[in-house]
């Protein structure tokens, strides 16, 4: 087991590798467990792209950060659906809750950004989602 420490756009990350197995890693990143495919690449970039590399004193670990598109809701925070508060179909309004994320220890209320009907609910309670990762879309009414 390696423990790492990241600094990614000022926040910190506590990095464990639990195993490897192949070209896949089972991570635990500040509590949170994650598996992740692994490239084994030498370069380092100047500034996050897509797919966002991180570099470290370990190999590097890549995933692909979703493109944001308009009526995406996306989670701040790495953490666990803990409960989906809309279904598809379902109009909403700018400022309601659709999803509690479950992220360290603390259930985080998610808002939709506008007024719209769920178009699609891209998770499931229990499903486990990083920084960034489309949540729910909302489309207009």
């Amino acid at each position: 087991m390696s423990k790492f420490k990241y600094l990614i756009n000022g926040n910190e990350y506590e990095v464990t590798i639990d195993s490897f197995t192949g070209s896949v890693a089972t991570l635990t990143v500040n509590g949170v467990t994650y598996e992740v495919e692994v490239q084994r690449e030498k370069r380092t970039p100047t500034r996050i792209e897509r797919p966002v590399v991180v570099t470290g004193a370990g190999p590097q670990i890549t995933r692909t950060k979703p493109q944001s598109t308009a009526g995406a809701v996306n989670s701040p925070l790495p953490g666990v659906i803990k409960e989906i508060k809309v279904k598809e179909g379902e109009e909403v309004k700018q400022g309601a809750c659709v999803i509690i994320l479950e992220a360290m220890k603390m259930d985080n209320e998610i808002y939709a950004g506008d007024d719209g009907v769920v178009l699609k609910v891209h998770v499931q309670p229990g499903q486990q989602v990083l920084e960034g990762e489309t949540l729910v879309t909302v489309g207009a009414p």
